[in-house]
C-alpha cells in the first residue's frame, strides 16, 4: 500500500499543504498533494477512471475501452525516455517499473506500484496518491457488487461443473491458437468468479509455468473446454482456425457453446483495472446468458 506519512506546507501549516510523503515500493517519496502534470506508464486507465487527466502516457487506447473518450485526448508518449519526459515538465510520474524510479526521479517524484498488487489494491493506492480516495472507494464497491451478481449468474444449471477456455487465434504461420488464463479476462473468470479451465490446460500451465502460450492447430482442439471464449483479431469476422475441418468437429462448436468476441471489442479486455473489469463482467454475463438462451 501507499501510506500518507506527512504533509508539508508553508508557515508551519498555516497554509494548505503543497506536498505529502507517501510510502511506496521504493520507500518514502515526497509528492505534490495536487499534482497538475502527471505522466503514466501503463496504469493509464486506472488513473483516468479516477477523473484525473494526465499530460501524457505510455500505453494503448482503443474505442472499446470504457475511458476511450477521455484517453484519446491525451498525448501518447512514443519513447519513454528522459528527453521526451522532460518535455512534459511533469510534477509526478506513476509507473509499474522500478527502473523508472532510478531513471526519472530527478525529473519528478516517481511512484512505483507493483504489478503484483490486485486491481483493487492498485486503485486504492492511486486514490491515495492522487487525492481521489472517494472515487477509488466507489469504483471498488461497484466492482464488488457487480462481481457478486456475476457469480450468481454463473451458478445457473447450464454452467454447473462446466469448463471454460479462453483462446485467440493468431494464425498457423504465427503463434497458432493462444490459450489465456490471466489476460483477456482470464483472471476475472478464473480467479474472481471461480470458473475452471480444462484439465489439459491446467497440466500445461503447471508444466510450462506460463499463463498463456500458443498451441498448434493440430492439437488446439484437445484444450477446448465445455464453453469457449474465442477472441478474433481486429478486422476479421472469422479466424483461420475456424475455417479448418477441425473446427466443426469440436464439441463446444457443435453444441453452440462458443462466445465469439469481435476484434473491435479487444480494447475492453486490454487493461485489468477496476473499471475495465466492471464492464468485462457485464459483457461476459450478458453474452453468456444470450448464449445459453439460444
Amino acid at each position: 500500500m501507499v501510506f500518507l506519512v506527512s504533509c508539508k506546507g508553508s508557515e508551519e501549516g498555516a497554509k494548505e499543504a503543497t506536498t505529502k510523503t507517501v510510502e511506496t515500493e521504493m520507500g518514502k517519496v515526497e509528492i505534490p498533494t495536487k499534482p497538475k502534470k502527471v505522466l503514466v506508464n501503463w496504469y493509464i486507465h486506472d488513473v483516468v477512471s479516477l477523473g484525473v487527466t494526465p499530460v501524457g502516457y505510455l500505453g494503448w487506447a482503443q474505442e472499446a475501452m470504457p475511458m476511450y473518450k477521455e484517453m484519446k485526448e491525451i498525448p501518447v508518449i512514443e519513447k519513454w525516455e528522459k528527453e521526451e519526459l522532460l518535455s512534459y515538465e511533469p510534477d509526478l510520474i506513476i509507473t509499474y517499473d522500478k527502473e523508472d524510479y532510478k531513471k526519472f526521479s530527478k525529473i519528478a517524484p516517481v511512484v512505483v506500484i507493483s504489478e503484483k498488487k490486485t486491481p483493487e489494491e492498485r486503485l486504492e493506492i492511486l486514490g491515495d496518491v492522487l487525492g481521489k480516495e472517494q472515487e477509488a472507494d466507489k469504483l471498488v464497491t461497484d466492482f464488488n457488487k457487480k462481481l457478486e451478481a456475476s457469480k450468481e449468474s454463473f451458478k445457473k444449471e447450464a454452467f454447473k461443473d462446466k469448463t471454460f477456455s479462453i483462446f485467440e487465434d493468431w494464425g498457423s504461420g504465427s503463434y497458432g491458437v493462444y490459450y489465456e488464463t490471466a489476460s483477456r479476462g482470464g483472471t476475472l473468470l478464473y480467479d474472481y468468479i471461480g470458473l475452471t479451465y480444462p484439465e489439459k490446460i491446467k497440466e500445461l500451465v503447471e508444466k510450462t509455468n506460463q499463463t498463456r502460450e500458443g498451441l498448434s492447430y493440430e492439437v488446439a482442439a484437445d484444450y477446448f473446454g465445455d464453453y469457449v471464449i474465442w477472441f478474433l483479431q481486429p478486422g476479421f469476422k472469422e479466424s483461420e482456425f475456424q475455417k479448418t475441418k477441425i473446427w466443426s468437429t469440436i464439441p463446444a462448436v457443435k453444441e453452440d457453446r462458443v462466445l465469439i468476441v469481435p476484434g473491435e471489442m479487444n480494447g475492453l479486455f486490454y487493461y485489468s483495472d477496476v473499471l475495465s473489469m466492471i464492464q468485462q463482467l457485464d459483457y461476459f454475463t450478458n453474452q453468456f446468458d444470450k448464449l445459453i438462451q439460444k
